[in-house]
């Protein structure tokens, strides 16, 4: 059976022409929803969703007054807006802090982060005016934790989850959730330099208790999932979807180099022994 959770509902939707956001598109149409799509390129998007109940505008989301047209055409076009998704998300190259260049490092911030603000506060007073909304973005676990190399990309993530957990408490009230989900390692345009090199490739891969990055999709089931009634009372919440892939501590795999088949009889005994209570 269809799901149709967004009929009639107004998403607007950032970065939705490739990747996780076409996807994500994808699965709102499918469920009545119209959709406002805006990234920084058309990228054929409109044919590739084939629905009247798409449209679409260029909008750079670390520009706020991009951001604020966008929004504003938004509701001038469908008379509402339910569901503001923000997507759109820049990734630099695997540097340290001292070697990054800080023009870069300011865009990735301004992309991933300062783009839920522009888009916000532009949003949320319709949203007011309606009585109820949802917002989501897409966050990382690279904003629950670090990742070498990554600091613009990081930091910015980490922003954007605690950025949720406070627009959540000061628009509770007003029939507002704001959430958003935190993908692992996805098979999108933007890793395509992952699976280029096969070391780093395999070293991921093996990082990654399901052994395999997402496909969009899996990740799109969650956000229309914050996004619709089914969350009605989750609101300011980090949704983790990474293969298990932050449920490991670091620690090194202990059933790999210790584990019982590579023991002998008088290592096992003493194990036995320490944990046998006299």
């Amino acid at each position: 059976m269809s799901l149709r959770r967004f009929e009639n509902q107004v998403v607007f939707v950032t970065g939705g022409t490739s990747g996780l956001g076409a996807d994500t598109c994808e699965l709102f149409i499918q469920e009545g929803a119209r959709v406002f799509v805006t990234d920084i390129a058309e990228r054929d998007i409109l044919q590739r969703l084939g629905s009247s109940s798409a449209v679409f505008q260029l909008c750079d989301v670390s520009n706020p007054e991009d951001c604020e047209k966008a929004i504003n055409a938004c509701v001038e076009r469908f008379g509402r807006l339910d569901v503001l998704f923000h997507n759109g998300a820049r990734l630099a190259g695997v540097s340290t802090v001292v070697d990054h260049d800080v023009t870069l490092f300011q865009q990735v911030i301004n992309t991933n982060l300062c783009g839920l603000f522009y888009l916000a506060r532009v949003a949320i007073p319709q949203m007011q005016k309606q009585g109820k909304g949802a917002i989501v973005s897409t966050a990382s676990t690279s904003g629950l934790a670090g990742d070498y190399g990554l600091c613009s990309y990081s930091a910015a993530k980490a922003g954007l989850v605690n950025l949720t957990r406070v627009m959540a408490l000061d628009h509770a009230r007003e029939g507002i959730r704001v959430n958003c989900v935190c993908p692992g390692y996805m098979v999108t345009p933007m890793t395509a330099a992952f699976r280029e090199n096969e070391v780093v490739h395999q070293a991921l891969l093996e990082s990654i208790p399901l052994h395999r990055g997402s496909d969009p999709k899996e990740v799109s089931r969650a956000v229309l999932f914050l996004a619709s009634s089914d969350a009605s009372y989750i609101t300011g919440q980090a949704l983790i979807a990474d293969g298990g892939w932050s449920a490991h501590s670091g620690g090194p795999n202990f059933l790999k180099y210790m584990g019982p088949q590579r023991w002998d009889k008088v290592e096992m005994d003493r194990l036995l022994c320490y944990y046998t209570v006299e």
